[in-house]
């Protein structure tokens, strides 16, 4: 039986743990203050600005805008497109290196998760080169050269990242779960003549849903909050991110000579703020029971 705790340490633990929270909490707060105060108010800030004058009207600003509206289509159309292919990839390679045997798999998988701890900004450059001398895309020719190959694309968009940390992060967690199933399923559906993506899809997958939700939280709030790749391989302002449109937004008002606007800005951010976090509220229950499955063995 676990030992009860004293008083002492009860509080302690809470204590903690509000200040954490409180500090985790305070740059929401800043920024929600921000956007409805003044100018005035935020240059004049101590702890969090005070708002004086109360401006709404940001929000309906930005939700009317027609050029945040593109940028949050195409963010939220490459989160769509990025949460069900790193779902896709989890499961169908994460049952491979669970359930099939062949010579070479556990090296295989020792190699992918060894790329996890490889920074993307240190194969960003090679990447950037990859995209832009891809043959016969974006005026190259089939030696990659003569064109601006796939950089400032929607296959830019697409296709960079998708093989990131992210998606080996998810193939890890969903091999952990499938390992947690017994084989004896799998020796079962083969005995029934179940082909290998019969297999796949209509026995594991509806055991393994937990696991590929909380994959699913994760890729969207980070391909929602991605922010270096866009920058570097997008310029067209028509296939701009949401995190690269709010950064573009403030240099174009530092280009103008003109004190930049930032409780909009500040406003424009907190908007953005609402997909992932309205994700992440929906399928919570999800979110934990998979971290929690993953941790079980069968």
């Amino acid at each position: 039986m676990a030992r009860q705790r004293s008083w002492p340490e009860r509080l302690a633990i809470y204590g903690v743990l509000v200040a954490g929270s409180l500090i985790m909490f305070y740059p929401f707060l800043f920024q929600l203050l921000a956007s409805v105060g003044t100018q005035q108010d935020y240059y004049a800030t101590l702890v969090v600005p005070l708002p004086t004058e109360w401006h709404f009207e940001r929000y309906a600003q930005a939700l009317g805008d027609p050029q945040i509206f593109r940028m949050f289509f195409n963010t939220l159309l490459r989160g769509v497109w990025f949460v069900t292919m790193t779902a896709l990839i989890a499961l169908v390679v994460g049952y491979v290196f669970s359930k099939l045997r062949f010579k070479g798999r556990n090296a295989v998988f020792l190699l992918l998760l060894t790329l996890m701890m490889i920074p993307s900004t240190v194969t960003l450059i090679p990447t950037y080169l990859l995209f832009a001398r891809w043959p016969l895309a974006g005026g190259n020719g089939w030696n990659g050269l003569g064109g601006h190959g796939m950089i400032d694309s929607w296959g830019a968009l697409l296709v960079g990242g998708l093989f990131g940390y992210i998606t080996l992060y998810c193939l890890f967690l969903m091999k952990q779960m499938l390992d947690s199933l017994p084989y004896e399923y799998e020796e079962a559906a083969r005995v029934d003549g179940a082909g290998t993506f019969r297999r796949i899809f209509l026995i594991y997958l509806p055991m393994v849903v937990p696991i590929l939700v909380a994959g699913t939280i994760i890729a969207f709030v980070a391909i929602w909050s991605d922010y270096l790749w866009p920058l570097v391989a997008i310029h067209s302002l028509d296939k701009q991110t949401i995190a690269t449109g709010v950064a573009l937004l403030l240099s174009r008002q530092f280009a103008t000579g003109q004190a930049p606007d930032y409780p909009a800005i500040f406003a424009l951010s907190t908007v953005a703020m609402i997909p992932p976090v309205l994700v992440y509220l929906w399928l919570q229950k999800y979110f934990v029971q998979g971290f929690a499955m993953v941790g079980v063995k069968g």
